[in-house]
C-alpha cells in the first residue's frame, strides 16, 4: 500500500517537472506576432516600418496589417499583439473590440490607446517634453504621452525633463505600453537597449557580427583585394565580398566585365574558398552613366524618385504627385505602370548579376542594394531573387535619404520575406582626421544593446591601413559571434541558375547556361564586338577555302602532269 501511494507521489512529481520544462521552454520560443499600425492616408511611415523591423528580430512570425484592414480571424493563432498609434485617429470598432477580447501579450506604442478598455485602468494625460531617454541626453527633444500606470507596474524606461521622470517603457502584467512611436537614432537606441525585457526573454551575451571587403568591380586592384581579403581568411574570420560584375566608365559609357579581368576573378575565386563570401551588390552600381561604385542603380537619384525608364540618354518626367490625380483610382493605375517598368529593370539586373557571377563561378549568396536604395516595389521583385539582404534599407519611396537599419537581424515587412543583416557601425572613412570616428561612436553605442549586430564593411583600396583596428574596434564590444552564410540555409535564383547554400555546409549550384546561350547574349551585349567576330570568321572561312582551293589546285595540276608524262613515255 504504502509503495503504491510513494510511486503515485513520485509519477506526480514528475509529470510536474515534465510540466513545468515543457512551460518554460514555450516561453523561450518566439512568438507569433500580429503587428497593427496607424498612419496618415494608410501609409506606412519610418517610424512603424523600424518599429516592425525591430519587433521582427524577436518573432518567429509577424503579420503586418493597417487599422483600417485590419479582420478579427487575423487574431488567431496569435500569441502577442503589437499595436503601433502612429497617427491619432478613430479606431474601428471591430478592432477595439477584439483587442479587448484578447487574453494573450499586448504591446501599445504611441497614441490610441485610450481607446481600448484593457488599458482602462492607466490613466493617460498630455504630452509631455523631455530631453533625455534613460541616461542618453537627446540630441532633439522628443514628446511622450505622460501616463499613470496602474499600481504594481515596472517601469522599464523613463524619459526626463529637468528633474521631472515620465514613464516611456512600462509593463504591467501580460500590458505593456511604449510612450511613443518616434523611433529617430536616441528612440532605437533606447527601446532596442530593452527590447528582452519587453517581450520577457533572456538577454544574450554574444553579438552577431560581419565584416563586408565593399565595391569590388572590374577595375578592383586585385592585389589589394587579395591582400585585405587573405588577411581576414588568415584569422580565420568568414567575411562577405560586396562585387560588382560590370564597370561603366562614365565618360563614354563603355563596360568592362568581371570576366575579362582574369587576375581578379582567380583572386575572388580563392578567397570564396578560403571563407569569403560572394554578395552581389548589383550589376553596374550605376544608372545615367555613372561611374560604378559612386552611381545609384536601383533609384534615380536626379529626381529622387524610383525607376520609371530603362533609358540613360535622356532625363524622364518628375512622378506626379497624388493630389494632381482626380481620384487614387487613376494615381493607382498610374502607378501600376511604372512598376511595371521598374520591375523589367530590376529583373534584368539581378539576372544578368547572378549568371555571368555564376558563369566565372563566383556564387552570390546574398544581396546589398548600391547606396542602400531601393523603392518597396524593388524589395518585392528582389525577393523572387534573393532571401537574405546587408545593409540599410530605403524607408519611403519618395525620398532615398529615409533610410535606417534595425540593429537585430529581422526581417521586416518592407523586404517582403527577405532577411536583413544590419550595417550598424559604417566604415573606415580616410576623409575623416579620424576614419574609424562614427564607427567608435556606434559600437560605443552597441555595447549597451544586448545581441546586437555589429556590422560594417571596409574598401580594399586602403589596404591593410585600418583593417586591424577596425576588427580591434569590433571585439571590443564584447564577446561576438561571426556570421557564416554558409552555415545557413540561402537560396539564390533565376530561371536558368540556382545557387542552395545549405545549413550542413553544402553548396548546391545548377546551371542550364550554355556556352551558345552565352555567345548570343554576349553578341546582344557587344554588337560592335560581334560583327568584328564575324567578319573575322568570314576572313577566316575565305582564307581556307582558299587554301582547300589551292592545295586542290595543286593536286590536279600534279596529277595532270603524271598523265602527260605516261603518254609522252
Amino acid at each position: 500500500m504504502y509503495f503504491k501511494i510513494a510511486a503515485l507521489i513520485s509519477l506526480m512529481i514528475f509529470s510536474g517537472w515534465i510540466f513545468s520544462w515543457d512551460t518554460a521552454s514555450a516561453t523561450n520560443e518566439k512568438p507569433t506576432i500580429l503587428f497593427i499600425y496607424t498612419s496618415e492616408r494608410d501609409q506606412v511611415d519610418e517610424n512603424v516600418h523600424m518599429l516592425d523591423a525591430t519587433f521582427s528580430a524577436f518573432a518567429a512570425k509577424q503579420h503586418v496589417v493597417s487599422a483600417e484592414s485590419f479582420k478579427s480571424e487575423l487574431m488567431q493563432g496569435t500569441d502577442m499583439v503589437v499595436f503601433v498609434g502612429d497617427y491619432e485617429m478613430a479606431l474601428p470598432s471591430h478592432l477595439i473590440n477584439a483587442i479587448d477580447r484578447y487574453e494573450g501579450e499586448i504591446i501599445v506604442i504611441g497614441y490610441n490607446v485610450n481607446q481600448f478598455k484593457t488599458f482602462s485602468e492607466w490613466q493617460f494625460q498630455e504630452e509631455v517634453e523631455i530631453g533625455s531617454l534613460g541616461n542618453t541626453s537627446l540630441f532633439v527633444a522628443m514628446s511622450l504621452i505622460d501616463v499613470i500606470p496602474p499600481k504594481g507596474s515596472e517601469v522599464i524606461e523613463v524619459g526626463k525633463r529637468f528633474d521631472a521622470q515620465h514613464p516611456y517603457i512600462v509593463k504591467n502584467g501580460r500590458l505593456t505600453y511604449i510612450a511613443s512611436s518616434a523611433f529617430e537614432s536616441d528612440q532605437k537606441y533606447a527601446l532596442s537597449k530593452r527590447m528582452h525585457k519587453i517581450m520577457g526573454v533572456e538577454e544574450p551575451t554574444v553579438h552577431p557580427a560581419y565584416i563586408r571587403l565593399e565595391d569590388i568591380s572590374p577595375v578592383s586592384d586585385y592585389k589589394l583585394v587579395q591582400e585585405t581579403g587573405d588577411y581576414l581568411a588568415d584569422r580565420g574570420i568568414p567575411f562577405y565580398l560586396a562585387v560588382i560584375p560590370v564597370y561603366v566608365n562614365n565618360e563614354n559609357g563603355e563596360k568592362i566585365y568581371m570576366k575579362s579581368n582574369r587576375k581578379l576573378v582567380k583572386v575572388l575565386r580563392n578567397l570564396q574558398n578560403r571563407g569569403g563570401i560572394i554578395i552581389g551588390h548589383g550589376y553596374t552600381h550605376s544608372y545615367r552613366y555613372e561611374e560604378t561604385g559612386e552611381g545609384f542603380e536601383f533609384w534615380d537619384d536626379q529626381l529622387n524618385q524610383k525607376i520609371t525608364t530603362e533609358r540613360t540618354d535622356t532625363l524622364p518626367e518628375p512622378l506626379p504627385t497624388r493630389e494632381s490625380f482626380r481620384s487614387i483610382n487613376d494615381y493607382n493605375r498610374f502607378m501600376d505602370k511604372i512598376d511595371v517598368i521598374e520591375k523589367g529593370y530590376i529583373e534584368t539586373k539581378h539576372r544578368k548579376a547572378i549568371e555571368e557571377l555564376t558563369d566565372i563561378e563566383l556564387y552570390p549568396l546574398a544581396f546589398e542594394a548600391p547606396h542602400y536604395t531601393m523603392s518597396s516595389t524593388g524589395y518585392k521583385i528582389t525577393s523572387n531573387y534573393f532571401n537574405s539582404v546587408f545593409g540599410q534599407v530605403q524607408l519611403s519611396d519618395e525620398d532615398w535619404e529615409i533610410m535606417d537599419a534595425p540593429l537585430f537581424v529581422s526581417s521586416p515587412a518592407i523586404l517582403s520575406g527577405m532577411t536583413l543583416y544590419p550595417e550598424t557601425i559604417g566604415y573606415a572613412n580616410p576623409q575623416l582626421e579620424d576614419p574609424l570616428q562614427v564607427a567608435k561612436d556606434s559600437v560605443k553605442r552597441l555595447k549597451d544593446i544586448p545581441g546586437s549586430m555589429v556590422g560594417g564593411f571596409y574598401h580594399p583600396y586602403l589596404g591593410l591601413e585600418h583593417l586591424q583596428e577596425m576588427l580591434d574596434l569590433m571585439y571590443s564590444v564584447g564577446t561576438i559571434e561571426w556570421l557564416d552564410l554558409r552555415e545557413e540555409d540561402q537560396l539564390v535564383q533565376t530561371d536558368q541558375v540556382k545557387i542552395h547554400q545549405q545549413a550542413n555546409g553544402v553548396l548546391t549550384v545548377k546551371s542550364a547556361r550554355t556556352t551558345w546561350k552565352r555567345l548570343v547574349e554576349n553578341s546582344v551585349e557587344k554588337p560592335f564586338e560581334a560583327v568584328l567576330w564575324g567578319l573575322s570568321v568570314v576572313v577566316l572561312l575565305f582564307i581556307i577555302a582558299f587554301f582547300i582551293y589551292i592545295v586542290n589546285l595543286r593536286a590536279a595540276l600534279k596529277k595532270r602532269l603524271f598523265r602527260e608524262r605516261d603518254f609522252s613515255g
